[in-house]
């Protein structure tokens, strides 16, 4: 075993000098699938018809659905581990463009291809357009492409202050959402090692790993605060999935991660130092029955914010399908502007905070539940 060759060259290689099997290159890349609803219980397989198939045979890991560019139509964003990203742009009839070199967000500022597994879009700095969060492998940082509108993403991971604290770990399960900050969004990262045998190196990042919550400084920068929310006394495991949504209905988001070996963990915000004071989340059940790709904008005394209704999300994982907005001190929502995902506008008024509010697409508020406290 002592002359086994180096990363990525066979299936079975060194990695800081420790025999491991190898990945993603050593394995064998794979095409990706787009099944099409065909509104009778069956699906067509379309990837190839739709122009998203990945014909290179790249290693997709985190995949998420998000308009990124504000057209009313959802795009498709792929992460593929350690070869580029893809990011394909809807055009509207069945069929999507590849726009990932030319729109900068393939691979990182430097033009390398990461380690990329989870994924997260949100709008971080209030400007109307979605950026995109994607977690990393051992040393190399988190990375955060910022959308500069006019479809182009800038990697600010270094400027932002999120790349740093992330260099050691393995990154996976992640999102944005309100955690610390009452307008947020913040970021939360699940991580763990792939390789046990980097308990045995001295100086690598072990494999069960600690979480990382990062608050949202409203100055296009983060502060990590793990510890200061909690987060740090919770047991190391190496992670990957995670999923999250308001269990207890009390307005704060929680965390259920997925631990390799062990029984999932929750973190239940409640038992955290920091808590948004007022909240509202929504939920639909008509359009498609679970309104994916619906858009909320929320105007309220504090600032404008926006979020999508999203199947799927983080790493291997599924979220609360219903949208959470931090309002601060505000105890009204002024205005809650819907964007269907077939195109229809519907605007909401004078809502007041601390309420879960069900929407029915053309017959306004269906059910208004006060959080439990």
């Amino acid at each position: 075993m002592n002359d086994l060759p180096e990363f990525g060259s066979t299936k079975f290689c060194k990695f800081k000098g420790v025999p491991v099997q190898c990945g993603p290159w050593g394995m064998q890349g794979e095409t990706d699938f787009l099944y099409h609803n065909r509104g009778d219980g069956t699906f067509e397989e379309v990837s190839k018809k739709a122009g998203v198939n990945d014909p290179d045979g790249y290693y997709g890991l985190g995949v998420t659905w998000g308009d990124y560019d504000n057209d009313g139509w959802p795009d498709l964003f792929v992460a593929d581990d350690a070869t580029p990203n893809h990011l394909y742009h809807n055009n509207h009839d069945g069929t999507f463009t590849d726009e990932s070199m030319v729109s900068g967000i393939a691979m990182n500022g430097e033009g390398q291809a990461l380690g990329s597994m989870g994924v997260t879009w949100g709008d971080y700095d209030h400007t109307g357009r979605l950026s995109m969060f994607i977690t990393e492998f051992a040393d190399q940082p988190n990375t955060l492409y910022r959308n500069l509108g006019k479809q182009q993403f800038e990697d600010v991971a270094f400027p932002s202050q999120l790349g740093p604290s992330s260099m050691p770990l393995v990154g996976w399960g992640t999102s944005s959402s309100i955690w610390i900050t009452t307008a947020g969004p913040d970021l939360f990262v699940a991580n763990g090692h792939v390789y046990p045998q980097m308990d045995t190196v001295s100086g690598s990042a072990a494999y069960a790993e600690p979480m990382l919550l990062h608050r949202n400084l409203h100055n296009g920068r983060f502060e990590e605060v793990s510890k200061a929310a909690g987060l740090a006394t919770m047991p190391l495991h190496s992670r990957r999935g995670a999923a999250f949504g308001d269990i207890a209905n009390n307005g704060n988001i929680d965390i259920v991660v997925l631990n390799v070996g062990a029984p999932p963990s929750l973190s239940d915000k409640s038992e955290h130092q920091h808590q948004p004071p007022s909240a509202l989340q929504a939920g639909w059940d008509e359009s498609n029955r679970a309104a994916i790709g619906a858009r909320v904008t929320i105007t309220s005394s504090s600032e404008k914010q926006f979020d999508e209704v999203r199947g799927g999300g983080s790493y291997l994982s599924q979220n609360d399908l219903r949208l959470h907005f931090g309002l601060g001190s505000a105890e009204k929502i002024d205005s809650a502007l819907i964007r269907w995902p077939n195109g229809n506008i519907e605007e909401l008024k004078n809502l007041d905070a601390d309420k879960i509010y069900t929407i029915v697409e053309g017959q306004g508020i269906k059910e208004a539940a006060p959080l439990r406290k």
